[in-house]
C-alpha cells in the first residue's frame, strides 16, 4: 500500500477539488481521507469521479487524460512499476501524440491480468528510471529500445534519432538498454543508429553520409556536429574540414525544402564565409543517389583549398 498523498483536508466540496486539480488517480484511502465514504460512493454514482481500476480513481473530467491514465495504471500495479516504452518517451516529451495503450514494467513474478488499455510486460533486468510529476519512468535511452519495434516503421528511425540528439546521456543509455536488455526488437538496426550517433550522427541522411558517402580514408579528418560562434551567433556544421576551414552540409529532403530554410542557409552560409569558412552543401537525393559524386566533389573542393592555402 502507497502512503497517502497529501491532500486538502475539509468539507465536502474538497473531494472535488481534490481529484480535478491535476490529472491523478487516487485510491479509495486517500480520497476518504479528504471526505467521508458516502461522499465518494455519491461522487461515483454521479459521474464525478470515474473508478478506472480496483481501488483507483480519477475526475471525469481527466478519465481521457494520458497523464491520469499512466498514474492510475501505476497505482494499480503497485510497487516496482514503471511507465515504459513509447509511454514513457511521451512523458519525456519525445512523443508528439500519446500512444494509445499505457506501457508498464513490472517486476518479473507480478501477477496482475491488465484492462485492454495497459500493456504490461514482466522483466527481469535492471530499469533506469527518473521521475516525471512524481511518476517512475524508464529513462529516455531504455524506453527508445523498448519501443523502437512498436513505432510506425517509416518514421522510428527519425524518431531514434530525435531522442539521440537531446544529449551524449541519451546515446549512453541507449547503448546501456542494448547491452542489458535480452529482447530488443529490430535490435541490429537499433545498434547500427548507436554506432552512428555515437560517431556524431544525428539523422538517417548523416548516417548515410557516415556509412556510405564520406567513409573512405580521406575524409578520415572530417570532424562531426563541430560548433562554430561568429557574429554572435552559433552554428552546428555537419561536417567540418579544419585543414581547409570547409563545412560540408546534408540537406534533408523536407527540412531544406521551403523557402524560408533556403533563406535560412543563405545567411547562414554568408555568416560562415565572413570568418573563411566555405560551406558545400549536398542534396539528399545527391547523398542517397549518387555518393561516388558526392566524395569526387568534396574531394575536389578540399583539395581546392588546400592549395590556396598553401603559403
Amino acid at each position: 500500500m502507497r502512503p497517502l498523498r497529501a491532500l486538502p483536508a475539509g468539507n465536502a466540496t474538497s473531494l472535488h477539488e481534490a481529484v480535478t486539480a491535476r490529472p491523478r488517480a487516487f485510491t479509495s484511502r486517500e480520497l476518504i481521507a479528504v471526505a467521508s465514504r458516502d461522499r465518494l460512493r455519491r461522487a461515483v454514482d454521479s459521474g464525478e469521479v470515474v473508478r478506472l481500476l480496483p481501488d483507483c480513481y480519477v475526475a471525469a473530467a481527466h478519465a481521457e487524460s494520458f497523464w491520469a491514465r499512466a498514474d492510475a495504471a501505476l497505482t494499480w500495479a503497485g510497487a516496482g512499476a514503471v511507465i515504459a516504452g513509447t509511454s514513457a518517451l511521451c512523458l519525456h516529451r519525445m512523443l508528439e501524440t500519446p500512444p494509445p495503450r499505457i506501457a508498464l514494467t513490472v517486476p518479473r513474478d507480478t501477477r496482475l491480468r491488465p484492462p485492454p488499455w495497459i500493456a504490461l510486460t514482466r522483466i527481469s533486468y535492471d530499469l533506469p528510471t527518473s521521475r516525471i510529476a512524481g511518476m517512475p519512468v524508464a529513462c529516455a535511452g531504455f524506453a527508445l529500445a523498448q519501443a523502437f519495434g512498436t513505432l510506425e516503421p517509416r518514421g522510428r528511425t527519425e524518431t531514434a534519432y530525435s531522442v539521440l540528439r537531446r544529449g551524449p546521456q541519451r546515446v549512453t543509455e541507449l547503448r546501456q538498454a542494448l547491452a542489458t536488455m535480452p529482447r530488443v526488437t529490430d535490435r541490429r538496426r537499433l545498434t547500427r543508429i548507436a554506432t552512428a550517433a555515437t560517431q556524431g550522427a544525428e539523422s538517417w541522411l548523416e548516417e548515410q553520409g557516415l556509412f556510405q558517402v564520406f567513409n573512405t580514408r580521406e575524409f578520415a579528418r572530417l570532424i562531426r556536429q563541430h560548433t562554430v560562434v561568429c557574429s554572435g551567433r552559433r552554428f552546428r556544421l555537419d561536417l567540418y574540414d579544419p585543414e581547409t576551414r570547409t563545412a560540408i552540409e546534408l540537406d534533408g529532403s523536407a527540412t531544406h525544402a521551403g523557402p524560408d530554410q533556403r533563406q535560412a542557409d543563405i545567411g547562414r552560409d554568408a555568416a560562415l564565409a565572413s570568418v573563411g569558412i566555405q560551406t558545400v552543401r549536398l542534396s539528399y537525393w545527391d547523398v542517397v543517389g549518387r555518393p561516388e559524386w558526392c566524395r569526387e566533389v568534396v574531394g575536389l573542393v578540399l583539395a581546392a583549398r588546400s592549395k590556396s592555402r598553401a603559403p
